[in-house]
Parts: C-alpha cells; sequence; structure tokens
C-alpha cells in the first residue's frame, strides 16, 4: 500500500460571461452612427438560460491512474449530455452501464484522500448530505469517512476506469451551483391543499421538466407515502420520455391509463402538473397518447390551497386575556379568552378558524371551543405543548415518552393513540403538526444528542389519524435544541441555546438545506407568523421578541404563551 496522498478536486468553469463580452463589444463595433432611424424587428424571446455550469476537462493523453480517479470524480460534477465527459474517465463496458443517478454524495471537498494499491484505488470522502436516486437531499450526521472503491485497467494504451460505484460525489460549493431544488406538489387526502415535495436535479439541462413530471407521476418519497394523494390514475406514465417546453408550455403526453380521468380529475391533473413545473413553464399542455387534451383550469373555488397562511398578527396569553397583539394591546379573542386565560396556560396551538385552541396547562392538555366548557383530552404527567390538525384533532405526548403520541377529538370523544416509533429517540421536547394537516415535526431527544424528525399523517376513514409514516431525519439541531414551529409548508425553525443565555435559530427546508442565524438572548418558544418576520420568540422572562433588522425588539412583556396558529383557509 502506497502512501495516503490528498488533493483537491480540479475543476474549470466555463467561461460563457468572456464569450458573451466578447460577442458584445462586436456588436457594438459594427453600429452605425449615420442614416436613418428605422424599425428593428422584434427581439427573439431566449428560452435557455446562461449556462455557467462546470465544464470539466477530458482524460489527458498518458494520465496517470490518480489523475482518472481524480478527473472522473471532478467530471461527474456536470451532468450535461448524459455525464458525456465523466464516461470518457471509464472503459466503454463501464461507460454503458454505470449510473450517475444512483445517487449524489455531497461532501466538503476539502479531506478527499487517495490510496492506491496497484489497479485498485479507495478514495475516502466525507459526506454532509445525501441525494438519492429519486432525488430526495437527506443531511448526513456522522462526520466519519465513506470508501470508495475504483477499478482501472488499460484500455487502447490509456488507464480508464473500469469498476465505479453508481452515483456521484460532489462538493458542496459545486452542488449548490450545478443541482437545484425543485418542488413537486401533491394533494391533502381531501384535495383540500397542496403538499410540497422537495427534490433535488441538474439544473440548467434539457431534461429537468421531464425529471419533474417522470418523478411526480412516480409518487412521493417514501415518508409521504399514505399521508398525501396524486390526482394521476394508477399506473399512469408518460407516453413518450422527454417533456418539451416551448413558448413557457410544457407539453407533458400520458400514458394510457390517464384516460381512466374523469374531466374533474384531468383538471386536478393538470394543475399538479402546473404547480410542479412552475419554475420551467408558466402552463402545461395535456395529452393522452398523442391526443391533446382541452383541459379548463380549475376555477378559485376549486383550487387547493398552497402554503396556508397565518394571521400576522401574534396571538399571545397575557393576564387573564387571550387573543390577537395589536401593538401594545391585547384584544381578547371572542369566545375563547376567558376560557383559555382561565387555565394558565403555558403552551396553545389555535385553529385556523379561530374557534378552538389545544392548551397545556399544569392539569394537562384541553380541548377549549368557543361552545361548552373546556374538555381535558389528556391528564397524563409530563405532557409537552399540544398540536391542532385541520380537523381539529388535538395531539399531545408526555416529553418521556416519546412514542406514546395520542389524539382526541374536539369534543373530549376518541381519544386514542397514533402508532409511531421515533429511531433512537429517548425524550420528545417538541411536537408540531404542519398547516395544512398532512405532517408531523418532532424535535426529539437522543443517546448522542438531538434530532429534527418528520413522518406523515395517515389517516381512516372518517379522517382521524391512526399512525405516523417511518419517520425520516431532517436535520440534526445544535445542542440544546429547545423549540420548534413551522414557518411555511416546507420550512421549519428550530430555536436552540448555545452558550450561556444566547440561542441560534436554524431554518431547516424540509428535504433541503439549512440557514442559521443569531436569536435573543434566553429565547425559549418559537413560533412561526407572518409579514416581514417568519417568526416570534417567547423569552424565559415572558418577553415576547421579534426579529427587526439585525437584531430583536421587544413586543409585550409578561407573557405566559405564545400560541402556534394553524393555517388559515
Amino acid at each position: 500500500m502506497n502512501g495516503r496522498r490528498r488533493t483537491a478536486p480540479v475543476r474549470t468553469l466555463l467561461a460563457a460571461m468572456t464569450v458573451l463580452v466578447l460577442a458584445a463589444l462586436a456588436a457594438c463595433a459594427s453600429i452605425p452612427d449615420s442614416g436613418p432611424v428605422r424599425q428593428g424587428g422584434p427581439v427573439a424571446q431566449v428560452n435557455d438560460p446562461l449556462d455557467l455550469d462546470f465544464n470539466p476537462s477530458p482524460p489527458e493523453n498518458g494520465a496517470s491512474p490518480q489523475r482518472i480517479v481524480q478527473g472522473f470524480i471532478d467530471a461527474a460534477s456536470s451532468p450535461k449530455n448524459n455525464f458525456q465527459i465523466a464516461r470518457e474517465y471509464l472503459t466503454h463496458s463501464m461507460a454503458a452501464n454505470w449510473n450517475p443517478d444512483e445517487s449524489v454524495t455531497v461532501d466538503d471537498g476539502r479531506n478527499r484522500s487517495y490510496e492506491d494499491q496497484g489497479s485498485l484505488w479507495r478514495v475516502d470522502v466525507t459526506p454532509v448530505a445525501n441525494v438519492d436516486a429519486v432525488g430526495a437531499y437527506r443531511p448526513v450526521a456522522s462526520t466519519a469517512p465513506v470508501g470508495l472503491n475504483y477499478q482501472l485497467s488499460k484500455e487502447n494504451g490509456e488507464w480508464r476506469i473500469s469498476v465505479a460505484p453508481d452515483g456521484v460525489v460532489i462538493d458542496e460549493p459545486t452542488f449548490r451551483a450545478v443541482y437545484s431544488q425543485q418542488t413537486l406538489y401533491f394533494f391533502s387526502p381531501g384535495y383540500s391543499y397542496l403538499v410540497p415535495d422537495a427534490r433535488w436535479f441538474p439544473a440548467r439541462v434539457a431534461s429537468a421538466a421531464t425529471r419533474v413530471a417522470s418523478s411526480l407521476l412516480a409518487g412521493p418519497v417514501a415518508w409521504l407515502n399514505g399521508a398525501v394523494v396524486t390526482a394521476f390514475p394508477k399506473g399512469t406514465q408518460l407516453a413518450v420520455p422527454s417533456v418539451t417546453t416551448s413558448g413557457g408550455v410544457a407539453h407533458v403526453d400520458l400514458s394510457s391509463e390517464a384516460g381512466q380521468a374523469d374531466p374533474g380529475q384531468l383538471q386536478r391533473m393538470q394543475y399538479q402538473l402546473e404547480q410542479s413545473l412552475g419554475s420551467l413553464a408558466q402552463s402545461v399542455q395535456l395529452s393522452i397518447e398523442g391526443n391533446t387534451q382541452q383541459v379548463p383550469s380549475l376555477s378559485a373555488a376549486a383550487a387547493p390551497l398552497r402554503n396556508p397562511p397565518v394571521d400576522s398578527r401574534a396571538y399571545v396569553a397575557h393576564g387573564d386575556v387571550f387573543g390577537p397583539l395589536n401593538g401594545d394591546t391585547v384584544t381578547g379573542l371572542s369566545g375563547l379568552s376567558e376560557k383559555v386565560a382561565a387555565l394558565h396556560p403555558t403552551a396553545i396551538t389555535l385553529s385556523a378558524s379561530r374557534d378552538q385552541a389545544a392548551v397545556l396547562s399544569q392539569a394537562g392538555v384541553y380541548s377549549v371551543r368557543k361552545t361548552g366548557d373546556p374538555v381535558r383530552v389528556d391528564g397524563r404527567p409530563g405532557l409537552i405543548g399540544p398540536s391542532l390538525d385541520t380537523d381539529g384533532w388535538v395531539w399531545s405526548v408526555p416529553g418521556a415518552s416519546p412514542d406514546a403520541v395520542q389524539v382526541a377529538a374536539a369534543n373530549g370523544g376518541d381519544a386514542h393513540a397514533v402508532a409511531v416509533t421515533w429511531p433512537n429517540a429517548t425524550a420528545i421536547l417538541a411536537l408540531a403538526v404542519s398547516r395544512d394537516g398532512t405532517r408531523v415535526a418532532a424535535l426529539l431527544r437522543t443517546a448522542t444528542g438531538y434530532s429534527l424528525m418528520g413522518a406523515g399523517i395517515v389517516r381512516g376513514g372518517n379522517g382521524s389519524p391512526t399512525s405516523l409514516t417511518e419517520p425520516i431525519e431532517l436535520a440534526v439541531p445544535a445542542s440544546g435544541a429547545e423549540s420548534i414551529s413551522w414557518t411555511s409548508d416546507l420550512t421549519i425553525a428550530v430555536l436552540s441555546t448555545t452558550t450561556g443565555q444566547a440561542t441560534s435559530i436554524a431554518q431547516q427546508s424540509v428535504g433541503g438545506e439549512q440557514t442559521t442565524t443569531s436569536g435573543p438572548a434566553g429565547g425559549r418558544t418559537i413560533v412561526g407568523a407572518a409579514g416581514l418576520a417568519p417568526y416570534v420568540v417567547l423569552s424565559d422572562d415572558g418577553t415576547l421578541l421579534a426579529p427587526t433588522g439585525t437584531g430583536w425588539q421587544a413586543q409585550l412583556d409578561k407573557v405566559s404563551a405564545v400560541a402556534v396558529q394553524q393555517g388559515q383557509p
């Protein structure tokens, strides 16, 4: 075994801007400065975006085995022409069989190491994320290196890779430049809401619309399966393996199975495609086995709600009043204010219609409605803050028993367990139902730290939650994570204590990347908001704070609880 060698990946950025500048200068040199003024022709619409993809080099003559391995990994950063340059580093047989779409290993790019034993090479990389075959992005918590093996042989007198693992390895900065997030959309079971499903595909390639459409037809990612529905009849595929786009219109030709759809279903199919292809086309023209379909657009009343909003005002419990905060005054919420305040709440979730609240008090979790008295729905000890879904089910769970999730109807009836197992969890710190009622996020403590997990809600025939899908890890929060809240249909905010009273706030995209900023000193509860700020924070001394510029501004003091708002229809 030869000594360990460390090198940085080599790549060349395509000098597209230089070409454009030279072309512009040449054009300027030919502009006439005399003669009559004439009206020019219409400006042609350029549909292709400026191509700034990395343009790797093909293998050099006489390149060493190490250069071939390095060059191949580097070249796989460019998906152009079905990874044409990368395939040139492979033997003819391997080039035909290598599947770059199997996975993407995103690493930091700084700690790759190469070891050789003759014609066998091992490359160690440290992943920070993985993208699977369907484009689903997952962060990697472990910092342990992963070994990739490559076998080389001579072909026509040059070293080429005869055995390579499927998938590509790409460093994080290049990944952001070469891949882009595309959001597919499915429906909540009652077709009332659009539910996002984030995927990552190569950007600025001709096949982008095809990848999105075919992935949509294949169905949601595994953890959403059973929690969402699709409008497409079972077995529907692309009739031809290509979606063409011209003049802003995506032409989608579906297989014969789509012919089973009635007119209303066809409208939903087209709407689902329009929403999923929204970043790539302005509209969709459907056809079935080449036969163009004239599908009227969904009316505004029939269209499902996407990313349900919340009130821009915070709803707080302040003294003997519960309601919206207007300036520095809390206005009592009719029918709920006195009932909620009388429970001395420490956590509240408010329904979209503002006629029900789930309240945590010293005696347990209560369902509070405008009509009737508050009903205790869970009296188990050690309960964490409750949640509400779109059908009025109250969710509760003891912090020390993360798998003991329970739901109860708004009137307190039909209280029952929801089947779930959170992997490696020793405690649950927060449970939050998404604003569309299809997913839950859970902040968990594990034997090694913290975990933010997501799962889909599976419901019975009467809409009752019965189980959660197999959970997935969305992020590994910082040590000291305390509170979470949905801030949009695809984003969860995580509040963590860092050092002393200092806090940080991570905005985690579900199925995507994370951004982190400083939080307020002493923050203990984060709640999604609307307007200028995506969230507000309640501190441990009862001060409600909102981000402003680079700092935090106090909104109100002596607040006992700030309510999580479910999205409004």
